[in-house]
C-alpha cells in the first residue's frame, strides 16, 4: 500500500493496500477506506485503482495510533458520508458507489476523535448479513496493519537511526529495569559502566551500588518511580537520584523514569547515566583540535576538574611546566579559560565513540 497526500487525493486516485486486500478478501474483493479525519486520502483493496505516493508516510504516522475504538456503526449507502467518498473516486466508481445498494458503508470512531470510512462491495458472498460484526471485531488491526505497510520501510529506517546513534554516538548509560530493580536491558555504555564498577555493578541482574550504603536507596527510589502514577507513557514521572563514584569519589546522577508500554501489565524503569568520558578518547580529540600530544594530555587532566598540582604530578611533570602547557592548551583551543576548555571537550567527546 502506498498512502495518497493531499495534492493527490485532489486528483481522484487510489492507493492499493495488499493488507487490506488479503484479510479482506473473505467479505468483499473490493473495499475502499478513507482512514481518519476528512481529508485523509483514501485507501483500496484493488490494485488497478492503487498507485504509489512516496511522500504521504508522514500523514499516516500520525494517523496509526488514534487510540481505542470507540464506536462502529453503518451507515447509508447513498447518504452524505458516502456521497463525499465517492466525490474522491474515478468517475466510474462514482455513481456506483453514491446509488447502489450492493456497498455496505461502516463509520469507526477514536478515541483522538478521528474517524474512518469503511465500503464494502457485496456480491452475494457467504458473509454479507454478518460482515459489520466481522469487520468491527477485525478492523482496529486491520486497519494498523494495512497503514504499517507504507511507513514499515520508513520507520524502520527511522528506528535504525535512532538506535545506531544510541548505541554508537551517544556515551550516556541507559539500563532498562523492572520495577523490583532486576536488570532486564541495557546499552553498549551501560554495560560499559557496569562493568566498571565504579558506580553500579551487577550480578546476574542484580546491581549493586560500589558504595554498599546506597543499594538499598536505589532500590527504594526504582520501586518509587515505577509504582508512582502522576506520569503518562507521554509525560512519565522522573525521579533523579545521586550515587557516589568510588574512582573519582564525584556523586553522580541517575535519571529514573517510569515508562509503561500500552498492553504491558507492569511498568518499567528506564536509568539513565551521562558518563564521564574517557581520559583516552578526550586525549584523542584534544590531538584533533591541534593540539601535541603532550599538550592533549595537559588538556584532558584538566577537563577531569584536578587542580594544576595534582594533575602535573599525575602526569609526571613540574608544577611550571605544566602551567606552561595549559596556557597553550587555552591559546590553542582559543577558549576564555579552564571551564570552557573542559566544557568543549567534554561535549565533543560525548557526541561520538572514537571514529
Amino acid at each position: 500500500m502506498v498512502m495518497l497526500n493531499a495534492s493527490v487525493a485532489q486528483t481522484g486516485r487510489l492507493l492499493f493496500s495488499k493488507s487490506l486486500q488479503r484479510q479482506i478478501s473473505s467479505l468483499t474483493p473490493l473495499a475502499l477506506v478513507q482512514p481518519g479525519h476528512r481529508g485523509a486520502p483514501v485507501l483500496t483493496s484493488a490494485d488497478t485503482l492503487g498507485e504509489t505516493c512516496p511522500d504521504a508516510a508522514a500523514l499516516l504516522r500520525r494517523q496509526l495510533r488514534p487510540g481505542p475504538a470507540e464506536g462502529f456503526r453503518p451507515r447509508q449507502a447513498g447518504g452524505a458520508a458516502a456521497r463525499a467518498l465517492a466525490a474522491r473516486l474515478p468517475s466510474a466508481l462514482q455513481q456506483d458507489l453514491a446509488e447502489n445498494c450492493n456497498w455496505a458503508l461502516f463509520s469507526c470512531s477514536f478515541e483522538d476523535g478521528s474517524e474512518d470510512l469503511i465500503a464494502l462491495k457485496l456480491e452475494d458472498g457467504p458473509h454479507d448479513a454478518h460482515c459489520g460484526d466481522i469487520l468491527q471485531a477485525i478492523w482496529p488491526v486491520l486497519r494498523e496493519d494495512s497503514l504499517r505497510e507504507l511507513t514499515g520501510e520508513t520507520q524502520a529506517a527511522v528506528t535504525s537511526a535512532l538506535l545506531w546513534t544510541i548505541s554508537k554516538k551517544s556515551d550516556s548509560a541507559v539500563l532498562v529495569l523492572d520495577a523490583a530493580g532486576t536488570l532486564l536491558h541495557c546499552n553498549e555504555s551501560g554495560r560499559d559502566m557496569l562493568d566498571g564498577g565504579g558506580l553500579l555493578s551487577d550480578s546476574s541482574g542484580r546491581l549493586r551500588c560500589a558504595r554498599p550504603g546506597e543499594t538499598a536507596g536505589f532500590y527504594a527510589a526504582v520501586a518509587e518511580c515505577a509504582r508512582s502514577r502522576r506520569g503518562s507513557q507521554q509525560h512519565p514521572r522522573e525521579l533523579i537520584l545521586f550515587l557516589e563514584d568510588s574512582h573519582s569519589s564525584m556523586r553522580l546522577p541517575i535519571s529514573l523514569t517510569r515508562y509503561r508500554c500500552a498492553g504491558a501489565e507492569t511498568p518499567l524503569v528506564v536509568a539513565i547515566l551521562p558518563r564521564q568520558p574517557d581520559r583516552t578518547r578526550i586525549e584523542m580529540l584534544a590531538q584533533k583540535m591541534g593540539l601535541s600530544p603532550c599538550e592533549a594530555r595537559v588538556a584532558a587532566l584538566i577537563q577531569l576538574g584536578l587542580s594544576n598540582r595534582e594533575a602535573a604530578h599525575i602526569a609526571g611533570l613540574k608544577v611550571q611546566t605544566f602551567n606552561t602547557y595549559a596556557k597553550r592548551v587555552l591559546a590553542k583551543t582559543q577558549a576564555a579559560g579552564r571551564a570552557e576548555m573542559a566544557q568543549r571537550l567534554t561535549w565533543q567527546a560525548s557526541v561520538g565513540r572514537a571514529s
